[in-house]
């Protein structure tokens, strides 16, 4: 079962993957990338990175779109016969790199890797992330880089609805961390038990 924990920066996501890796047992997978590298080497994966750097400055989604969907192709053919929940997967790659001239190969990307079993959208208010932002790391330079403190939901759920992806979108402004954890449990537990694809809107 593949588990993509999806949203903004700051909204949560790394707390709530962790949270199913210990509550389910799954693998956690934070850079997919990471696993070509059988040593787990940092200074080869930090030199893919500065490819990635490079990418950003292009002007073109096509190529930015197939790129970035490396570690997507990656983690849904390595791991398929795994319990994985990734930190950010399809939805993220979309919204930063997708439009409508480069949705055929987001199609192309599904249709030979699949699509995970769910998607766990988390939501936050921008002034809510930037709080929290604030509190982990009060020196994140994400915290002065408006495109991600913008509130880019209305990209990211035309995705999940375009292609078909089943998901679950918790607005987490006004809960814990243990509430939304508890809505994450029983959204897996239900799909476990009925063994089916679940969209909850």
């Amino acid at each position: 079962m593949i588990i993509a924990v999806e949203g903004m920066d700051g909204v949560g996501k790394t707390e709530v993957s962790k949270h199913i890796r210990d509550r389910f047992n799954f693998k956690f997978i934070e850079k997919p990338l990471h696993y070509f590298y059988s040593d787990g080497s940092d200074n080869q994966y930090n030199d893919l990175m500065k490819v990635a750097t490079k990418m950003y400055d292009i002007n073109d989604n096509m190529i930015k779109s197939w790129y970035f969907s490396l570690g997507n192709i990656y983690a849904a053919r390595m791991f398929k016969n795994e319990d994985v929940v990734i930190d950010r997967h399809l939805v993220s790659n979309y919204y930063w790199n997708g439009d409508l001239d480069s949705e055929p190969i987001f199609d192309a990307l599904i249709k030979c890797s699949g699509v995970p079993d769910l998607t766990i959208l988390l939501y936050a208010k921008p002034e809510t992330r930037i709080d929290r932002m604030k509190k982990r790391n009060p020196n994140d330079p994400d915290l002065y880089d408006m495109d991600k403190l913008d509130d880019g939901y209305n990209k990211m759920i035309y995705f999940l609805k375009k292609f078909n992806l089943p998901y679950v979108l918790i607005d987490t402004d006004d809960k814990s961390l243990d509430e939304v954890n508890k809505i994450v449990d029983t959204t897996i537990l239900e799909i476990k038990q009925n063994n089916k694809r679940l969209i909850k809107k």
